[in-house]
């Protein structure tokens, strides 16, 4: 017997223990099956010599005894240890198999193999690439302890007991005798046991295609966790992430003796090195160094040494000397064919990335080249190629010099648009000829991206549609090769190099500059067992169909563009669901807290129309409107909305211990005219407005001797309601200048507007009432640190008889969008105690912001200004405040706390807001 055997562990009992499942069948056939699995430490052991037995099949008591004994025979006849004796090794583990699960043919057919063979224990395509695994550290200890446990019993046997009761020494395994080890009992009940509790793991398919090593068993009654009513909303705004991958530690550099770019570049560099790679410090070094070169040289220092101290585990320290750097000493870039005049590319060529002298930077030549290409594709070139890309290093000098040369080709029009529907077999539901007015262009322009993102954009902001996709199809860039460099060219023309040698290294250089599209082999996951088994036969062939069809369609189209030199575009809509429904939730500091609803039909007939109608509810307003869209020249920059609402609105302590109810009934026409985003905007407008006045509280009986009471409003006087209408002619003009339409740093608004009522005409009085705001925008600092905003509000109502103006046509100011730190219409001259309402307005705001970390910013304002009395008479109010900003992603959000400092109660107010400042 062999004193030494090699133990590897067995494939086949991974494998079994997650795919076999036990059924009901005879204990004595587990038993069996147990037993069987025994033999397989024979098949690794090396160096041995098997001799054959035949085994009975377990289908008794008997035979499970008899089949142990020829196990056990077989396993010491391959020498091997009473200790790595994988009969207990394995022990229940390999045992859930299937019902036509059959230890002894598996003993059969592991009889038949060569000790030397590699074992194979399972032939399954999807498992023949499966690593082989070194012997778990447990798992060994678990085989050394049931053995020793196996070998107490054996000695217990001998001596006449029963049951190890008492812990025997151990004695070397020479010292028992084969015939006396075939005599150890095995506790069947103990066996049973086992098996019934490993009966309770299930096993799930593998539809996952994951390897066997991850599938392991999962917490048996595991609970959710459950979260509170916060995170669940939180989730519905961000979801969790689940399953992140686990982040592999990576080393930190310490660089010195390094220019400032040198050093970023090699940090950069050096942060994808692994901690394990580290660890061994002298195999790191020569890849540090590597990379350390590879980082210097793309900044442009060719010559720098580097010298490496390991400081801690994570931490290494790079020395530079960095010696003279690479200097561009001339750059040539060059354009030709029809395009050469092109401003979009001639600003390269006046300012490119890198400028003669500066240090060369493959990172900023690259830029440049992209530069390039974005500039021809942009404006439809796209026929354009490179004559040549090319950078010379002269060493030792440390000089570059370089040459970009590209034929731009001729320029591409723009075709007439083509639109689809998602689904073929449904028809477009509004009119060609409305949909082609949101394209900027007629068919024969010259290409220009930003057309086809307006198209883009005029598409999304229609609502007309749940999704709309636009492709233009664009052919595929032409290669040609390359001109050669001035001195390899020379070298060429006086014969002394064949051009033929730099053709292999043209080729890398075209397909590595190549913006070509790389075509990938997807594979299709349908063809794999388990895979989208709810898919009919016939919808993956059409599904398969409708993408070849697709495919051959851009193919011709791509081709139909480089023939006649136009670029046809596609738009995919979507309008399955026309009608949607939002609510929400909110508070706002005048209202109080706010539910507001939307509903909206987007197309409500073939010409386009829209309808949209919104619900408000809150403590100081309810109020319903309907607005419906009807495009007069343009969907989004001409059109006419019919409006209409009801409004309700109560107004607290508007003297005397009075509060007033304000309802409101609207009904009129505006005609909208946009231009673009830096040009007037027009309003023409008609509005009719019924306003009807409730007091609430108790008039007092006494008033002042000398009390006029023509001058009191008078709903206040009146026994009943009272009700006051006005019909308004308007016009509105509004104009944004500024350099973001979300988040500016720099900019300036103006507004004005006029509107006008006659006595003669459906109102009480005759009326013109103006308006006009400014508002400014300017920062400064290298990061637009420094914010400064100001802006002014002024109006003026201009009438014979002040007193006949409908109440709620008046001035009233304070509240988030005019005096912050005061109470929502709070503002008003006073009259007899009684707020009146102003006739004239004057508002203005300073505000200073400063930049205390990207994208947030502390302010400081102050806001002054009233609603006055026809001569101004009464007094200013002013108030200050500190408040905080976040540029959001949908625009900057704005937390003010201002305090009414003029008002002798100093009351405290937070406001806040969500939109641009402008």
């Amino acid at each position: 017997m062999p004193s030494k055997t090699q133990f590897k562990k067995s494939l086949l009992s991974q494998c079994v223990q997650h795919t076999w499942i036990l059924n009901d069948i005879n204990k004595w056939f587990y038993a069996s099956v147990f037993l069987g699995a025994l033999s397989s430490p024979v098949l690794f052991a090396a160096d041995t010599v098997v001799s054959s037995q035949e085994l009975e099949p377990a289908t008794s008591v008997q035979a499970i005894e008899n089949n142990k004994q020829k196990i056990e025979n077989v396993a010491q006849q391959q020498g091997l240890s009473k200790e790595k004796i994988e009969s207990i090794d394995q022990k229940i583990d390999q045992l859930s198999g299937q019902d036509d699960f059959n230890s002894y043919e598996m003993l059969q057919q592991q009889e038949q193999l060569s000790p030397q063979e590699q074992f194979k224990p399972i032939e399954f395509d999807d498992l023949e690439l499966l690593p082989e695994e070194s012997v778990d550290p447990r798992l060994a200890n678990e085989i050394l302890s049931v053995a020793e446990q196996a070998k107490q019993e054996a000695q217990n046997f001998r001596s006449g007991l029963t049951t190890p009761a008492v812990q025997v020494q151990d004695l070397p395994a020479n010292d028992i005798s084969e015939a006396e080890l075939t005599k150890a009992p095995v506790n069947i009940d103990q066996l049973m046991q086992n098996i019934q509790s490993d009966r309770q793991i299930e096993v799930s398919e593998n539809v996952e295609g994951r390897s066997l090593s991850v599938q392991t068993q999962e917490p048996e009654n595991k609970e959710p966790e459950k979260v509170n009513v916060f995170k669940r909303i939180f989730y519905k705004i961000r979801p969790p992430r689940l399953n992140q991958p686990a982040v592999v530690p990576r080393i930190t550099a310490d660089v010195t003796g390094a220019p400032k770019p040198l050093a970023d570049n090699i940090k950069a560099k050096l942060s994808s090195f692994t901690v394990e790679s580290f660890s061994d410090f002298n195999a790191a070094v020569p890849q540090l160094r590597n990379m350390t070169v590879q980082a210097a040289q793309a900044v442009g220092y060719y010559d720098a040494e580097f010298k490496f101290e390991k400081v801690s585990d994570n931490r290494v320290r790079v020395n530079v000397t960095p010696h003279n750097p690479v200097v561009v000493r001339e750059q040539n870039i060059e354009f030709t064919g029809p395009g050469e005049n092109l401003a979009q590319l001639q600003v390269i060529r006046v300012l490119p990335d890198l400028e003669v002298g500066d240090i060369f930077d493959h990172g900023k030549y690259e830029a440049t080249k992209a530069r390039i290409i974005e500039a021809a594709n942009n404006n439809g070139f796209f026929d354009y190629y490179w004559r040549m890309h090319d950078v010379m290093l002269a060493r030792p000098q440390n000089q570059a010099d370089i040459n970009l040369k590209m034929e731009t080709g001729e320029r591409y029009k723009l075709d007439d648009v083509q639109f689809r529907m998602s689904d073929p077999s449904k028809k477009i539901p509004i009119r060609e000829d409305i949909l082609r007015t949101l394209a900027p262009w007629q068919e024969g322009a010259d290409f220009t991206a930003w057309r086809v993102n307006v198209l883009a954009n005029n598409l999304t902001n229609s609502r007309y549609f749940n999704y709309s996709l636009v492709d233009a199809v664009k052919p595929d860039p032409i290669i040609k090769p390359l001109e050669l460099a001035p001195d390899l060219q020379a070298l060429v023309d006086e014969q002394k190099i064949d051009r033929s040698l730099l053709t292999g290294q043209e080729k890398a250089e075209q397909q590595a500059s190549s913006s070509e599209e790389v075509t990938q082999n997807v594979a299709d996951e349908t063809q794999f067992a388990g895979g989208n088994e709810r898919r009919t036969l016939q919808e993956r062939n059409d599904a398969d169909n409708q993408a070849q069809a697709k495919q051959e369609e851009t193919e011709r189209l791509q081709a139909l563009a480089r023939e006649e030199k136009k670029i046809p575009v596609i738009v995919t809509l979507n309008a399955d669901k026309l009608n949607s429904v939002e609510a929400g939730i909110g508070y706002g500091t005048d209202t109080g807290v706010r539910l507001r609803s939307q509903y909206r039909r987007s197309i409500v007939n073939d010409r386009g129309h829209s309808f949209d109608a919104n619900l408000e509810l809150s403590q100081v307003r309810q109020s319903i409107d309907g607005r419906y869209n009807i495009p007069y020249k343009h969907p989004l920059n001409d059109y006419v909305s019919l409006v209409g609402g009801y409004e309700r609105e109560d107004r607290d302590e508007i003297g005397n211990g009075l509060n007033l109810i304000v309802e409101s009934a609207v009904a009129g026409a505006d005609r909208i005219i946009k231009g673009a985003r830096r040009d007037w905007q027009h309003i023409f407008g008609v509005r009719y407005r019924l306003d009807r006045m409730t007091i609430e509280g108790d008039i007092p009986e006494t008033l002042d001797p000398d009390t006029n009471w023509d001058e009191i409003p008078e709903f206040v006087v009146a026994t009943g309601n009272d009700e006051q209408q006005s019909l308004l002619l308007g016009y509105e003009a509004t104009k944004v200048t500024s350099d973001n339409r979300l988040n500016p740093t720099k900019g300036f608004k103006q507004n004005y507007k006029i509107q006008l009522g006659s006595e003669s005409l459906l109102s009480d009085a005759d009326m013109a009432i103006v308006n006009a705001n400014w508002k400014f925008l300017y920062s400064l600092g290298s990061n637009n640190d420094h914010q400064f905003i100001g802006g002014a509000n002024l109006g003026y109502i201009i009438t014979e008889d002040f007193q006949k103006v409908p109440y709620n046509l008046r001035f009233f100011e304070g509240g988030d969008q005019s005096l912050r730190g005061f109470d929502y219409k709070s503002l008003s001259p006073v009259e007899f105690g009684y707020k009146v309402g102003g006739q004239a307005r004057a508002i203005g705001t300073l505000e200073y912001n400063y930049q205390f970390k990207e994208g947030w910013r502390a302010a400081l304002f102050s806001d002054f200004g009233n609603a006055y009395d026809e001569k101004f008479t009464n007094d200013t109010e002013y108030s200050i405040g500190a408040g905080i900003r976040w540029n959001s992603p949908i625009g900057p959000i704005r937390l003010d706390v201002a305090s009414g400092i003029s008002d002798p109660g100093k009351p405290i107010r937070l406001h806040f807001f969500i939109g641009p400042q402008l």
